[in-house]
């Protein structure tokens, strides 16, 4: 049995390739999903919103809500210093970088070890709402 979406059998970067980015892309997805995800990232600054005329920092001080920034430490889309630089400017939010090796797919739910991390930090969140 080849390798799997789930990263069981990789031993190689064809193997990676072929049997996990493609088998996580190609399989039964549309493509319109992925244009609209990376119209997204390419468009989704919060500073455009009504009355903050494109201040980020601004606009991050604006939120009131609760919050925990959960950033993967591998992760190179969400970068751990990105987020703590957002996590600074927001009143009630916390940062909590997860541990491990996955980058960008820790909060997948691929590795069980990142799924208790992220749900622990969630229950407490919620707990003290």
């Amino acid at each position: 049995m080849g390798p799997s979406v789930r990263g069981e059998g990789i031993l190689s970067l064809e193997d990676f390739l072929i049997g996990f980015w493609e088998g996580f892309f190609l399989d039964d997805r549309d493509a319109n999903n992925l244009l609209t995800m990376l119209w997204t990232w390419q468009n989704g600054d919060i500073s455009k919103t009504p009355g903050f005329e494109g201040d980020y920092e601004k606009t991050l001080g604006a939120i009131q809500a609760r919050a925990m920034v959960m950033p993967a430490e591998k992760d190179l889309y969400f970068a751990p210093e990105d987020e703590e630089y957002a996590m600074r400017r927001m009143k009630n939010a916390e940062l909590r970088v997860i541990p491990g090796v996955w980058g960008h797919f820790a909060g997948s739910g691929m590795n069980e070890e990142n799924t208790k991390f992220i749900d622990g930090a969630l229950k407490e969140l919620l707990a003290a709402s």
